[in-house]
């Protein structure tokens, strides 16, 4: 049979009073709990909210993706829309062609255009290559569409959180509550 850990000082220690109830830990608790600089919006305590905000790498590429749309503005509006794929995003940003190993941006990246572009079709050709997905921009496609990360949303509203959290006019709910109203001509 083998030896039994002594743990009567352990217990001991444990359960003296005065160890469990430091003041000047309930001091800083207190400070913390009234500090106004701490306030965080109501919003991020949803799990996916905050998980979006903490994501560094949704940060930067919701940055360079907004770039390229940036870059592509001219082209979009003299051409009446623009279409690209994942592969092309990839390609303008890394400088290469994406490989299997870099499936985890290619994802974030179909993230991010499905959540800028118009429309996105399914598996088709693009200039006679087999692909995924072709996302469809329309003229004024992005042009005004808040960052879908939200920590780089903050920045841009200087962390206004009623700006931040508010449901823009593109959102889906919008459409489809407000979509066709009786009092108009048409509906």
């Amino acid at each position: 049979m083998g030896c039994l850990l002594d743990t009567s000082e352990l217990m001991a220690a444990i359960s003296r009073e005065d160890q469990r109830r430091d003041p000047e830990l309930e001091d800083v608790v207190g400070r913390f709990r009234d500090d106004d600089a701490l306030d965080v919006p109501i919003e991020l305590t949803d799990l996916d909210l905050w998980c979006n905000y903490m994501n560094d790498d949704l940060y930067e590429m919701d940055i360079k993706v907004r770039e390229f749309l940036k870059k592509t503005r001219y082209k979009r509006q003299s051409k009446g829309g623009y279409r690209t794929t994942v592969a092309v995003v990839f390609a303008w940003i890394y400088g290469r062609q994406p490989t299997p190993r870099d499936g985890s941006v290619c994802r974030l990246l179909h993230q991010l255009l499905k959540y800028y572009c118009t429309s996105y079709t399914g598996i088709t050709t693009f200039h006679g290559k087999p692909v995924n997905r072709v996302y469809r921009f329309s003229k004024f496609a992005a042009n005004e569409k808040r960052p879908y990360s939200l920590r780089l949303r903050m920045e841009l509203t200087k962390g206004d959180s009623n700006a931040v959290f508010r449901q823009g006019p593109n959102h889906k709910a919008d459409k489809r509550t407000y979509g066709r109203q009786s009092d108009r001509d048409d509906g």
